[in-house]
């Protein structure tokens, strides 16, 4: 920011005595009041660093190994590792009994070096060849002390001589909670919550007599539990802050959820179905229990993520999908590791508002999927050279600045300039209409846009996005009007709608007037470019939205790209339906592309988001829109 500052001083001076800085209680603009601190320029519309009470992530991990001093707990990242028929002995590692047991060992172990009790560190390997993991490794310094290849030593007698002491710390003096993964599915949930209860390792019946002649002892028996009887038993011991939701017979977030005490729910009782009954009635129960605007980490299968997110939206609370192996790592001291780096913007005021066309605006769905962010969103989506030729947008979480810094700043350094970078949802995937709607709604609402009011200030982040049942309700109305409240430097929401397409409104423009006075537009999306394998009403194809574009005759259309469909190249073909053949792998703005370059240049114009919207702001609001830019230089 300082750097900042400094060339705009020198530009400043340059300019003429008459544009010096002057205080911020008296900028120099006419009729500028006491209270008016906003600065001179327009792209200097943001907000320093500081905690506003906007993390909201889980933080546990306060101290690291000693010289970055780990073990590699090897092989975790194969295609087996949810198999629930795996084993666990002093020569053989399989499957879930596997994972499982360093899954809890690493978050147990994450508590004992935050409290001191031991030096050495524990990482599950699984996503070693990962950017994201690469750079949290450099960054903290890890390094490690020797790779366990095969089983888990670390657990067993014949390494107690030199490990540090990192089994008995982690585990209490040689504890272990028992479950049966194939026999009852819940049970290995169960356990998560258990072992940080008990403070004890996960080992299935298949390998209790391997613990039991190492040493171990039984603390907690959860091979006939279920979900409900950990919750009646646990709820007390448990942080309410968060909640982690895991399928049954998978481990991916069992050391973030013992790291951090949190409750550990499953939707579905039988893996991928709901045949085996579901834990609806307490998956609700939990909820409410939750502090007001708490993550939920996590993500069920096997279940319409309708389901599940309404309940969360409905209390007041937010999806987190994610999947990752060692969070607590990741999000290290997170707080004091937030730099001011901000987004590219455009300046309003260089908008040629004249010209005469037809625009079109692309952006790419599923920026709430943090897990993404940390994978392949960046080599795959992010830097497709297409970005630049189509303006692609993109969404972004307000999470990742919290669970993955590293990410975060990534993403924002490599924005291309001709993009648009998106709050996707507000601080999650909830349902805005739904949102709160079991509590006091007005509250939570205005609770949670001010903390992502706080998050897009200090990024200089100017659009929002967000989803609803039905944008054009009045309920979420109610919640655009709660984010314009708690933000007067946001331009501008795009609106989506869940089902059944996220263009069911057509391109509709909703206006909700700030605490400034000025109208700010909620633009709903136009058509979707989706591979349902057809074409729907306003879902299809890049060449059949191409053409209901030309055919439309709207001045401002969005268009969202689905994230997940892949299309085949035809060329300049007008067949609507080919680029839906299986086996093609066009994704993302060289899908956007295959659409842009069915338009007439002479008729339609590609322009980012926030263009945009400040188009769309001038066309309709042109008085107000020319005052509010005349305030600033």
């Amino acid at each position: 920011m300082y750097k900042m500052l400094y060339i705009t001083c020198i530009f400043v001076i340059l300019a003429g005595c008459d544009r010096m800085y002057d205080s911020p209680m008296n900028d120099g603009r006419v009729n500028a009041g006491k209270d008016d601190v906003r600065p001179k320029f327009y792209l200097e519309q943001y907000d320093p660093i500081s905690d506003q009470g906007q993390y909201w992530h889980l933080d546990m991990m306060k101290r690291l190994p000693v010289n970055g001093s780990q073990y590699e707990l090897y092989n975790t990242g194969l295609p087996n590792r949810n198999d629930p028929n795996g084993t666990l002995t002093a020569h053989e590692s399989y499957g879930l009994q596997y994972q499982l047991a360093c899954q809890s060992l690493c978050g147990l172990n994450a508590k004992v070096i935050s409290d001191g009790s031991t030096v050495f560190g524990t990482w599950m390997d699984a996503g070693n060849s990962i950017k994201a993991y690469q750079d949290i490794r450099r960054y903290l310094k890890l390094s490690a002390t020797a790779i366990v290849w095969a089983g888990n030593p670390l657990l067993l007698s014949n390494y107690w001589d030199w490990d540090g002491g990192v089994a008995n710390e982690a585990t209490n003096g040689y504890k272990y909670v028992l479950t049966d993964m194939a026999g009852n599915p819940e049970s290995s949930v169960v356990a998560i919550t258990a072992s940080h209860v008990h403070r004890a390792v996960i080992v299935d019946i298949k390998n209790k007599q391997t613990f039991d002649d190492a040493g171990y002892t039984m603390a907690y028996d959860a091979r006939s539990k279920t979900t409900t009887d950990a919750w009646r038993e646990f709820k007390n011991s448990c942080n309410n802050r968060g909640l982690v939701v895991m399928p049954v017979q998978t481990g991916e977030l069992a050391d973030f959820a013992i790291a951090n005490d949190l409750f550990v729910i499953n939707l579905n009782k039988q893996y991928g179905t709901d045949g085996g009954g579901q834990n609806d009635a307490l998956f609700r129960e939990v909820l409410a229990w939750l502090q007001p605007n708490s993550p939920v980490y996590g993500w069920e299968i096997g279940v319409s993520e309708d389901v599940f997110v309404k309940s969360v939206s409905q209390s007041g609370n937010m999806m987190v999908a994610i999947g990752e192996f060692n969070l607590p790592y990741f999000s290290y001291d997170y707080k004091n590791r937030q730099t001011s780096i901000l987004a590219n913007v455009i300046n309003p005021q260089d908008i040629a508002y004249d010209k005469d066309k037809k625009f079109v605006s692309f952006y790419l769905s599923d920026g709430a999927h943090a897990g993404w962010m940390m994978n392949n969103f960046v080599e795959k989506y992010y830097t497709d050279p297409n970005v630049e030729t189509v303006k692609m947008n993109f969404g972004i979480t307000t999470n990742i600045s919290m669970i993955d810094p590293l990410s975060f700043e990534r993403i924002i350094g490599l924005q291309n300039k001709k993009s648009t970078l998106i709050e996707s949802f507000g601080g999650g995937y909830y349902y805005s209409d739904d949102f709160g709607a079991l509590g006091n709604r007005q509250a939570l609402l205005a609770s949670l846009a001010q903390k992502v009011a706080a998050h897009m200030r200090q990024h200089r982040i100017k659009v929002l996005e967000q989803i609803a049942h039905d944008p054009r309700s009045a309920a979420a109305k109610e919640a655009y009007q709660a984010f314009v409240n708690a933000n007067d430097q946001l331009e501008g929401i795009v609106a989506i709608q869940y089902a059944p397409s996220y263009a069911e409104c057509g391109g509709d423009i909703m206006w909700v007037t700030n605490k400034q006075g000025y109208n700010i537009p909620v633009i709903t999306v136009s058509y979707a470019i989706w591979n349902h394998g057809q074409n729907q009403e306003k879902d299809g194809t890049p060449t059949f939205v191409a053409n209901r574009l030309k055919e439309s005759g709207a001045k401002f259309s969005s268009v969202i790209i689905h994230a997940w469909s892949d299309f085949t190249d035809t060329g300049n073909s007008q067949d609507e339906v080919a680029e839906n053949a299986p086996g093609g792998s066009i994704r993302g703005a060289s899908a956007a592309e295959m659409c842009a370059r069915r338009l007439d240049p002479g008729q339609f114009e590609v322009i980012n988001m926030q263009e945009m919207i400040w188009r769309v702001r001038m066309h309709y609001e042109p008085e107000q829109t020319k005052k509010y830019l005349s305030e600033y230089f």
